[in-house]
């Protein structure tokens, strides 16, 4: 049996969460391993996601501003020699930035009302 894939999820707020848990729990059903740090900003993810070992990290992002957040948490991972963790964005991001977030090393943005499959079947097909 392969090991499981170990994803960090994080918020940028701590409020508007329904989405951010109705995922978690969609992919802890799909069979992956589901860390919840809940909202942080994003140097602590980056901790978090060294001292997790995490596989991938989801980065909800409602209230914030992706343009600001998302460079300085790649910036933070390559200074915790976790750049190559991948990372991808769900929640509210305006389509113009999208191609600015894969620019940064963001590997997709699932926007509200992705079906859960969808995204994990992302997952399986982009993440060993």
């Amino acid at each position: 049996m392969s090991p499981r894939l170990k994803i960090l999820l994080a918020t940028d707020t701590a409020g508007h969460t329904t989405g951010y848990y109705v995922v978690a729990r969609g992919l802890r059903d799909a069979g992956f391993e589901v860390v919840l740090a809940g909202h942080l900003v994003p140097r602590r993810i980056a901790e978090i996601a060294v001292q997790e070992d995490a596989d991938v990290i989801g980065y909800r992002i409602m209230d914030g501003a992706p343009e600001i957040l998302v460079p300085i948490l790649m910036d933070s991972l390559k200074a915790h020699g976790a750049g190559g963790i991948p990372v991808i964005v769900g929640g509210i991001v305006p389509p113009h930035l999208i191609p600015h977030l894969n620019e940064l090393g963001v590997m997709a943005v699932f926007t509200p009302g992705t079906p859960l499959p969808a995204i994990v079947d992302w997952l399986r097909d982009h993440v060993t």
